[in-house]
């Protein structure tokens, strides 16, 4: 069957506006991984400063921004086992739910925090609404609606004693699976972050 001009002219829009399409994503992409490249070198600087006179809620609260800004989110907490107490704390907490959730304890193996920490892996999820293992009980008791969410454990000498967890991307999209790459690399960051502070601490009480 042959192709009039009309029909080859709209053929070449098509692909013109799929090629503009791909070109605007490439380009999203690429500033994202600049903007987090950025991010996670101001992570490793402040790893690097850290001394003997640390102030950890502050450099704890110093972190967890951090690695909030490279996941473009604005809601996150840093979550640290308590073993003897066979509890989760969170000890750093930025966003609304901050004054309902600073220094809060639950149970070790409770939601998608104890989940991650108890299979020591990071847990991306799309749609809250989906999941066996998130919890409605503090979005209900905040009148906070959680979409999606990710959270990645913190590892010292290859045991884990904590979490990140990030809720909601700011552009109200799902976080990705890229979204999640980044996050375990800056997640490793603050592990070693807290692996140095845990050996000053340490050195002090000699």
């Amino acid at each position: 069957m042959a192709i009039n001009r009309r029909d080859i002219i709209q053929i070449l829009r098509d692909e013109n506006e799929l090629l503009k399409k791909r070109n605007q994503q490439v380009s999203k992409n690429l500033s994202r991984h600049q903007q987090a490249f950025r991010v996670l070198n101001e992570l490793c600087e402040t790893t690097q400063s850290i001394d003997q006179g640390v102030d950890l809620p502050e450099i704890l609260n110093q972190l967890l921004a951090l690695v909030m800004h490279t996941c473009n989110t604005e809601n996150g907490s840093l979550i640290l086992v308590d073993e003897a107490n066979q509890e989760l704390e969170f000890v750093a907490v930025i966003g609304e739910a901050q004054d309902h959730l600073l220094n809060h304890r639950m149970g070790i193996d409770t939601g998608v925090v104890g989940n991650s920490i108890k299979h020591a892996k990071g847990i991306l999820i799309e749609d809250v609404h989906n999941s066996k293992h998130w919890s409605s009980v503090i979005d209900e008791s905040l009148d906070f609606h959680t979409h999606s969410l990710m959270c990645v454990p913190l590892f010292v000498q290859d045991k884990v004693i904590g979490a990140i967890e990030v809720v909601n991307h700011t552009s109200e999209a799902s976080f990705e699976q890229g979204d999640l790459n980044i996050l375990k690399v800056a997640t490793r960051l603050v592990s070693l972050a807290l692996e140095k502070v845990e050996k000053l601490t340490q050195q002090m009480e000699r």
